[in-house]
């Protein structure tokens, strides 16, 4: 495996990466030109994979050539943003506000939230490549801890193997029986919190694991019970079935339990699809079918709310469907 943690980023890569980014409402010859650079920037991906910068929220971060997060961005200005709102919107409501990145990666979206907010942050991240830059990417910012361990569920914690797929700048443990645990601890999310007293009650929870979001929130039902902070989690069956989960609904079934009730849906380019209830059966199992319809590349961002936020939740409601109203208006859509 590679180690980002002293590497000096690939000057010529980063500039290839600067056209295959390039605005996509721009001349043809320059459509043409980025994507020869798109093709070059796949090519030496998969044949050393240097290391690069990318100006994200103002920051410059390094992260690997096959990182899509950048082509991402350019291609969809709403990825992301939809959590920034949220969480200043959490961060409004709540004085003494902690938030939990679970599944950090390189540190991108702690750059992005730090950009938006003063809250503490604990970074929770277990692929020893992504930490290497993670740790890189975060180590100036204030207020921002790192955890080295993967967030245990209860299946992990009876030794069950594991082998580590990355693709694309994601990283999603396997279950296989010819795997091995990996080289990073699996710790309980008490347990990990517990190292970190700030955050023994977090306000906002963000979990990003390609397929282990449903566990992760099973397993820490009576912990989301007593803190109630705002989950923002990916509802995606299918990454959660390739994780050894055949049945994500659980995670639903385990926020109402939790005393959790409004929930946020949305494209997972950022884009508002609608408002419901956690304790909706027939609806979660539509977005289900609708993302084996269309495979891999369709999941759902989800933020849920507990009883006690009722109100922070029809404030974040409101919001965002203003603000897509909005943004459609200057689109040239109307009613």
């Amino acid at each position: 495996m590679t180690s980002y943690a002293k590497t000096a980023p690939n000057k010529i890569a980063s500039a290839l990466l600067s056209w295959a980014t390039a605005a996509h409402n721009s001349s043809t010859g320059r459509r043409i030109i980025t994507a020869s650079a798109q093709r070059t920037r796949r090519f030496w991906a998969a044949h050393g994979d240097p290391s690069v910068t990318c100006r994200i929220a103002g920051q410059e971060l390094v992260m690997p050539l096959s990182h899509d997060l950048p082509l991402i961005l350019s291609a969809y200005p709403n990825y992301s943003q939809n959590l920034l709102r949220l969480v200043a919107m959490t961060a409004a409501a709540r004085q003494e506000l902690t938030i939990v990145d679970i599944g950090a990666n390189v540190g991108d979206t702690a750059v992005l939230m730090r950009g938006a907010v003063t809250a503490p942050i604990l970074c929770v991240e277990g692929d020893g490549l992504f930490l290497d830059l993670l740790r890189r990417n975060v180590g100036h910012l204030r207020d921002v801890q790192v955890e080295e361990a993967y967030v245990a569920t209860t299946a992990d914690e009876t030794g069950r193997t594991h082998t580590v797929r990355r693709q694309a700048g994601t990283a999603a443990l396997i279950p296989s029986p010819s795997g091995s645990v990996p080289a990073r601890p699996f710790r309980s999310l008490p347990d990990i919190l517990s190292s970190h007293a700030r955050f023994s009650s977090p306000g906002l929870v963000k979990i990003d694991t390609d397929g282990a979001d449903p566990r992760i929130i099973v397993a820490n039902r009576e912990l989301l019970a007593r803190a109630r902070p705002v989950v923002f989690f990916e509802f995606a069956p299918l990454w959660a079935a390739k994780a050894g989960d055949d049945n994500p609904y659980r995670a639903l079934t385990a926020l109402a339990e939790a005393g959790y009730q409004g929930a946020l849906v949305y494209a997972n380019t950022g884009e508002l699809l609608l408002g419901t209830r956690v304790t909706e059966p027939h609806l979660w199992k539509d977005l289900g079918r609708f993302t084996r319809t269309h495979g891999q590349v369709c999941y759902y961002d989800v933020a849920a709310f507990h009883a006690d936020d009722a109100e922070l939740f029809e404030q974040a409601s409101a919001a965002e469907r203003k603000f897509f109203d909005d943004m459609a208006v200057k689109g040239g859509l109307r009613n």
